[in-house]
Formats: structure tokens, C-alpha cells, sequence
């Protein structure tokens, strides 16, 4: 070995002391892109930073053309920041010293929210109408973490374009991402990619924000831009998605509060409630995952961080009989240490204590925890099986089949139904065209119209379908009537008579 050689591997190994190994900036600034934010959870980072600034009003906008989404914008009309305040808040690992009541965790989220979907990341802000602005690039991060300094006319354009009603004249920020390479179009085209996006997040950040958006702390407003026009050809407010907004309770016991008391760390109140079955609200359904949406909500200074899941208390998190049981537990800063956050800020890791003390927590009203979840899932099933009647009715048996199809894509969109079967039958002894069947769920017509409609032709299975479908429609509601009103009854008489004068002259 030469004398060079050997100076190189000291450099590398030294046999004693200690070495400084700074890591590679472009391995680490790939590896930190695919740390697996969600483009819903990567927005919610970042308005928690609107938040932080005192926001009023915030507008996500995404910009695109006939290709691509070309960039997408974060504004708000928060107190911005000076030009130092911004220089710490872009450092990967710190932020800015907002209180107590701060929803950043790491001082990572910006940053890392960001690069998950796009490869630059700008920064635009005015505070006391002085204007700052830097820019985030991949390159320059894998250079050697150079941060540039965006040019304070090009702060001045981007700060004063329309952003709906948002006023950023003498404080505001707007979070700029640009070079997108993780939203791509699907095979429907950019437009269908947008709509489906602002559908995401008008489910995701209502949810996650409720509490800001019930109380009007906060407005948040999605719309999506042609590249070069001057008006949004999409826009939407956020509505609040409240996972515990149900007019009646499922049970006239809950909700309930549970205390886990656990040693060394404190005491948690645990509010359980049980949600009415088969409802239809969008506070149950929260973009139709109700199943998935059940268990613990933990909440951190107001702001949503788990929509649901059991934290390992039971081992099937998503069993449809459970789908009414939600637990809302508020996190005190007290415990941060104790209940600790996923980088992305949508899982709440629990200490192990916490298992084993919930399943044996006592609420309120003297009922164990284990005993609070089975009574969830017996009043879903046994309203499941009242809610019968909620399953929409489609005409089935003596049907083409065509026919019987296309009767259920139309009256029910695919959701699960509840068959009616129609027969021809002999009714003239009861001097009767037509009979509902409410045990067997079968509609009965008087084969004499039948007879009189064939003209003597050959009859077939699934002969006069049309006919059968109007009879049908008719009296598709008396299905689901415990009993008929008079006037009904009296409207159904004069239709009979009707008919059989119909019949009579046809004969």
C-alpha cells in the first residue's frame, strides 16, 4: 500500500477520535421524497402552518393545462413572515417558536410535505408589507443545500395576483409548488386528475379541520386554473366533516366518557359514541369508508390527527358490525412525549400501557369498554335488519332478463335491493286486476288482462313486460306502507274500475 493510499483510509477510519460524516445530500433528499405522504396529508401539513400564522382564509389552487397540473398554490392570509423568521422556517429539522398552541411537530413538514410531490418548493411572503421569498430546488439540495433567494419583484407579482377574496397586501404567504412529477394524469385526462383531487380534499381536510371550519376560524377554498387565464374554472369551499355530528344517538346511553388512567403518564378521557345505523349523512359515510372510519379520533389542539383505527385494541379494525363505535380523545401537550406522531401527522403511535388499560377502562356510566364496543355492533345488527325497508325495490322474476337489469341500474345504482317479484295469477274471484304481497313480496295481476292483451297470441315466460313494469311503478309504494290511507285505497278502487271498464270494452 502506498503512502497516499494510507492517508486516505485514516481520513476515512481513524483509529481513534472521533469523525464528522455529513450525509449525501442527493441520497438523503430522494430518500426523504418517498417517505410516504399522501397528497391529502401533504396539504393538511401545510395548512397547519396557515394555522400556525393566525390564517383567516385559505385558497389551494391548482394550476394546469391541457397536459399536466403545472404547479399548485398554498395561500393564506396569516402575519407572513421577515426575512429571518423565513430563513429558519426553511431549515430542514427547525421552525419557528409559535407557542403552545403550534400544530408543527419536527419543523420537517413544509419541506417534506412538499418535495413528496413536487421538486421545487417556493416560499413568498409579506409581513408589515415587507415582501420575502425563498426557493427549495432537488438540484440544490443535492448540491450542497443551497437555498436561493427569490428576487422581491417576483415575490411582488406572485403575492399580488387574485386569490379569490384574500387580501395579501400587507401580510399573507403563498406556498408555490412547481415541476410536479407526482400527480400525473390518469387515461381520463388532467381535468378528470383535478376533479378528482379537489374531491379528495374537500373529504379530507373537512374532516381533519372540522373544528376550525364549524366554529369559522377558518374558510379553506379549493379551485383549479387554466395556465394564462385570469378566472378559476372550478371552485368549492370546504365544508366541516364532523365524525360525531349525528342528530340521534344510536343508543340512549352514550356517548360516554371512559378515563384511562395511565401510570406515570396521566389521564386520558376517552368520549365514545355509537352511531345511528344505515345512515346516509357524509359525516358517517367520510368519503364512503364508514367501516374504515371507526375507533379512536385523536385530536391535538383541535386539529384531527387519526380518523379512526383501534391502536391494536382489536385485532379486525375495519369489522363492518363495529362501523358505529367512535372514540374522540384530545391529546394534552402534557403527553406529546408519551402518545407520539408519525412524520406525517395522520397516526398516533400509543405508549404500550394504553392497550390494556383502555380494553379495561370504566366509563361514566359504570360500563367496561369491551362491553361499549359490543353493544355498538348489536345495535347495527339489529337495525341492519330494520333497515330493510331503506334497500330501494327493483321488479324481478318472470322478467327478461335484459330487462330485469337494466330495472336495476336505473332504480338502484347498484346499491343492494330488495327483489318483487310479478306473476300472473287468477284474482277474479275477489273481483280484484292486481293484489300486492307484502309477506312474499310479490305483485299479483289478473291473467284476464293478460288473456285480453296476448289476443290470443302464445304466451311465454316473460310475456308483456312492459305491462308489468307500469303495474309496477303504480304500486312500487304500497310495498312499504304498514297500512293504506284511505285516499290511497280509494284512488287504487278507482283505478280498478277503470281498468275492468278497459277490459269489458276490449272483450
Amino acid at each position: 500500500m502506498n503512502d497516499s493510499q494510507t492517508m486516505r483510509n485514516s481520513a476515512i477510519s481513524p483509529s481513534e477520535g472521533n469523525l464528522q460524516l455529513p450525509p449525501n445530500a442527493e441520497q438523503l433528499i430522494n430518500a426523504l421524497r418517498q417517505i410516504g405522504y399522501s397528497f391529502e396529508q401533504a396539504i393538511s401539513d401545510l395548512v397547519d402552518n396557515c394555522l400556525n400564522a393566525k390564517a383567516s382564509n385559505v385558497l389551494i389552487r391548482i394550476d394546469h393545462d391541457d397536459k399536466a397540473i403545472g404547479r399548485l398554490l398554498i395561500v393564506d392570509d396569516g402575519h407572513g413572515m421577515t426575512g429571518r423568521v423565513l430563513d429558519k422556517a426553511m431549515r430542514f429539522g427547525a421552525h419557528e417558536d409559535l407557542g403552545d398552541l403550534s400544530l408543527g411537530k419536527f419543523g420537517m413538514g413544509m419541506k417534506l410535505a412538499s418535495f413528496s410531490h413536487a421538486k421545487t418548493l417556493s416560499v413568498n411572503t409579506i409581513s408589515g408589507g415587507t415582501c420575502s421569498g425563498r426557493r427549495w430546488t432537488v438540484e440544490g439540495i443535492s448540491r450542497d443545500w443551497t437555498c436561493e433567494a427569490i428576487p422581491e419583484d417576483e415575490v411582488r407579482a406572485l403575492l399580488g395576483a387574485p386569490y379569490a377574496s384574500l387580501d395579501l397586501a400587507r401580510c399573507g404567504t403563498v406556498i408555490e409548488w412547481s415541476r410536479i412529477d407526482r400527480l400525473s394524469s390518469g387515461k381520463n385526462g388532467v381535468d378528470a386528475t383535478v376533479s378528482h383531487l379537489i374531491q379528495r380534499l374537500k373529504v379530507h381536510l373537512g374532516l381533519h379541520f372540522h373544528r376550525f371550519l364549524e366554529t369559522g376560524r377558518l374558510t379553506i377554498r379549493l379551485d383549479s386554473k387554466r395556465a394564462h387565464e385570469d378566472v378559476p374554472d372550478r371552485a368549492v369551499d370546504v365544508a366541516a366533516l364532523n365524525p360525531f355530528k349525528y342528530e340521534e344517538s344510536g343508543s340512549s346511553e352514550f356517548p360516554q366518557t371512559f378515563t384511562v388512567d395511565i401510570p406515570e403518564i396521566g389521564k386520558v378521557n376517552a368520549i365514545a359514541h355509537i352511531w345511528p345505523p344505515n345512515s346516509k349523512s357524509q359525516e358517517y359515510k367520510l368519503g364512503n369508508r364508514a367501516a374504515a372510519r371507526q375507533g379512536f379520533y385523536f385530536y391535538r389542539h383541535g386539529r384531527l390527527i387519526q380518523p379512526g383505527g383501534w391502536n391494536g385494541v382489536v385485532e379486525h379494525e375495519t369489522e363492518p358490525h363495529t362501523s358505529l363505535a367512535r372514540v374522540a380523545i384530545d391529546l394534552p401537550d402534557s403527553m406529546d412525549e408519551h402518545f407520539g406522531l408519525n412524520v406525517q401527522k395522520s397516526l398516533v403511535i400509543v405508549p404500550p400501557p394504553f392497550v390494556e388499560l383502555v380494553q379495561k377502562a370504566t366509563s361514566s356510566g359504570g360500563m367496561q369498554f369491551s362491553k361499549y364496543r359490543a353493544l355498538a355492533e348489536r345495535v347495527y345488527r339489529r337495525k341492519d335488519n330494520r333497515a330493510q325497508s331503506d334497500y330501494p325495490l327493483v321488479p324481478d322474476g318472470s322478467l327478461p332478463a335484459d330487462v330485469a337489469r337494466k330495472a336495476k341500474e336505473v332504480l338502484a345504482e347498484g346499491e343492494r335491493t330488495r327483489s318483487v317479484e310479478i306473476v300472473w295469477d287468477d284474482l277474479s274471484e275477489f273481483g280484484a286486476l292486481f293484489e300486492v304481497d307484502k309477506e312474499k313480496m310479490c305483485l299479483r295481476l289478473d291473467k284476464r288482462m293478460r288473456k285480453q292483451l296476448l289476443g290470443g297470441r302464445r304466451a311465454s315466460a316473460a310475456d308483456l313486460p312492459v305491462v308489468k313494469l307500469l303495474f309496477f311503478l303504480l304500486l312500487e309504494e304500497d310495498f312499504d306502507k304498514a297500512r293504506q290511507s284511505a285516499p290511497r285505497r280509494k284512488r287504487l278502487d278507482a283505478i280498478t274500475e277503470l281498468l275492468n271498464a278497459a277490459l269489458k270494452f276490449e272483450g
